[in-house]
């Protein structure tokens, strides 16, 4: 049996993907992005008519598509521009893409959870995080943004400058530099200020990707649990 070479298929589909997009609208079936790894109960609907389901690494995926992952979970996601996602645990995204003239516009909608995002410098692009609460502007940079249950958001940015607005409340408009965080709560209201200890220490746990498994031995055969590694 001929033995295939996964990541050069994924290559190559990335590299399709970004061909699609060159000088011409993407279609709502035109890839943006594909899944290049996910850890247990990760599932993904096909735009707004779709069912949920088990997700598969080397998914590709359109504008329009979901993505939530379960408890102990993570989906890594990488776009056309080179961009990557780690959606982490109990977390449900939507993704977009426009373009318009020359410019390709990306939105990732966050409805819940974090993602830790390194976005590559934009090139006649926008690459947005929309959540319930703000509107997160990124040419090319590093951080962790995340919604939690009560719809607040909080923008962590590692290196460079995110400009943000607030969506409630005031609409507030503000730039976040690297080293310092931005929270936006159900009201509107913005508190801005430097990453304490704590916060770094979630920004940097959410980059962790690695993975433990435990095998155990059964009368059935042996039984594989996958872990993220803390």
């Amino acid at each position: 049996m001929k033995k295939i070479n996964f990541p050069l298929v994924v290559i190559m589909l990335v590299a399709f993907a970004a061909a699609n997009f060159a000088g011409k609208n993407p279609s709502k079936e035109a890839p943006i992005a594909i899944v290049m790894k996910i850890v247990k109960d990760v599932n993904f609907k096909k735009g707004e008519e779709g069912a949920w389901a088990a997700i598969k690494i080397g998914q590709a995926l359109a504008t329009g598509d979901e993505i939530k992952t379960g408890a102990k979970s993570l989906a890594l996601i990488k776009f056309t521009d080179n961009s990557i996602l780690r959606v982490r645990e109990n977390c449900t995204i939507k993704i977009y893409a426009d373009k318009n003239n020359k410019q390709v516009s990306k939105n990732t909608y966050i409805s819940k959870g974090d993602v830790n995002f390194e976005v590559t410098k934009q090139q006649n692009e926008e690459f947005q995080f929309t959540t319930p609460t703000m509107v997160a502007s990124i040419r090319g940079t590093k951080g962790l943004i995340g919604v939690e249950d009560d719809g607040s958001s909080s923008l962590l940015v590692e290196e460079g400058s995110v400009d943000f607005m607030s969506t409630v409340g005031d609409q507030k408009k503000g730039n976040v530099r690297g080293g310092n965080f931005a929270q936006v709560d159900k009201e509107g209201q913005v508190d801005e200020g430097a990453i304490s200890a704590d916060l770094q220490k979630k920004l940097e746990s959410s980059k962790k990707t690695n993975t433990k498994k435990i095998i155990i031995q059964t009368n059935q055969g042996n039984l594989i649990i996958e872990y993220l590694e803390e």
